[in-house]
């Protein structure tokens, strides 16, 4: 068989081979989606910068099972690490672009609308979410209910648009991840946005269930719970899996999280799986009222940012099939755009206007012990917010993506 390949002419051995790749191009799609860029209030143009234009990747197939049609779609929200861009983010850590399809849901990338460095890094894009996050915010201006409303309007633009594509947000699959300072951001709308999310995931954040301001268990009881799932690698040297300056550590947010909402804090389980190449541990709470759950991944051995940041792609897709597997009970188009009142392009007008605030909890003995004892970190901050205000720069001055 071979020898008769042997002597096919070179011609028409590579028009075959051509004529083969063309077949399974067409029968093998690729990256079936496409990006829409969505204003976040009407004064908003394409020409604005990233905080006011929402880009939305929807599927552009359709998926026929039971000979039925999907006719409404999931809408995940992810947020951002402190001072990156989400495209890049999205992309390179989490490779959600190319599940968007295969799975049909809508994905999300809003900029944080709050500005972080400021203490010898440049002002770069971050979230005001839990006193954890919260000691890199420039003279510790924070806002009365943080970048909650910013992250309401987010939803509520995404489903406008989606209603206008045809291809309707499901009322009871609305999910949020974050990572680092994006997991502080989940965390606070776990708290305030219950009645909204199925489920949130937080890779490297924890629960600001502790903090002066904090609104979890008083909405946990008027609202109702969701479902929180808490991620870490306790070999994290940038955000510890033991906690921080103002911070609880992993394994006591999950615990917050799960007395907060209601859950017998005593009754929990431990199970041991793999996930790309790591052990984790999972602890969940299992006995919570309806809808609720509180679940920590003890990543053993993985840092920040595995491999660059490549090697958390297992992990979060892992993590975004545990939230598609949940919904939220009794949601609707109705309750949806109840629990969606307060929505606000920025910062969510004069009511949550930035404020300086005591740095709570901390002191600066504390700050400058925690930092001290980080050179690696700090250096690899710096370059990573240098990089991206050289790339602010680059847009501001007309330059492209």
């Amino acid at each position: 068989m071979f020898a008769k390949i042997r002597n096919v002419p070179a011609a028409l051995l590579l028009f075959c081979v051509l004529c083969v790749n063309s077949m399974l191009s067409r029968s093998l799609p690729v990256g079936a989606y496409r990006t829409d860029s969505i204003p976040l209030s009407t004064s908003t143009s394409a020409g604005d910068n990233d905080e006011g234009i929402l880009p939305l990747i929807v599927p552009t197939t359709q998926i026929v099972e039971n000979e039925r049609t999907q006719t409404k779609f999931p809408l995940v929200v992810f947020m951002h690490g402190f001072c990156l861009d989400p495209q890049r983010q999205i992309e390179t850590m989490a490779g959600f672009k190319q599940l968007v399809d295969s799975e049909q849901f809508a994905l999300a990338l809003p900029s944080g609308p709050s500005n972080g460095g400021g203490v010898m890094l440049p002002i770069c894009r971050t979230w005001d979410g839990t006193d954890g996050s919260r000691f890199m915010l420039p003279l510790y201006m924070t806002k009365p209910q943080g970048d909650v409303p910013f992250v309401k309007n987010v939803v509520a633009k995404s489903v406008e648009h989606m209603n206008k594509i045809g291809k309707p947000v499901d009322p009871s699959r609305i999910y949020a991840m974050g990572v680092a300072n994006g997991a502080f951001m989940a965390h606070r709308i776990a708290c305030d946005m219950p009645d909204v999310f199925a489920a949130v995931s937080a890779y490297t954040g924890a629960t600001g269930a502790n903090d002066a301001d904090s609104t979890c268990k008083r909405n946990w009881e008027t609202l109702g719970g969701t479902n929180v799932l808490q991620l870490h690698g306790d070999a994290d040297t940038w955000v510890p899996y033991e906690g921080g300056i103002n911070w609880p550590g992993s394994a006591e947010s999950a615990r917050l999280v799960a007395s907060g909402m209601g859950c017998d804090v005593n009754k929990k389980q431990t199970d041991e799986t793999t996930v790309g190449g790591f052990a984790v541990t999972e602890t969940s709470y299992d006995t919570c009222p309806a809808g609720t759950s509180s679940v920590e991944w003890r990543v053993k051995g993985m840092d920040h940012l595995p491999e660059g940041g490549s090697g958390l792609k297992p992990l979060l897709q892992k993590a975004l099939d545990w939230m598609l597997d949940h919904e939220k009970p009794g949601a609707s188009d109705a309750t949806l755009t109840a629990a969606l009142k307060g929505a606000s392009p920025g910062n969510g007008g004069d009511a949550n206007a930035p404020r300086a605030t005591p740095l709570t909890g901390v002191s600066a003995g504390s700050v400058l012990n925690f930092l001290g004892g980080r050179p690696q970190m700090l250096a690899e901050f710096a370059g990573a917010a240098v990089g991206e205000a050289g790339r602010s720069s680059s847009l501001a001055a007309g330059g492209r993506r």
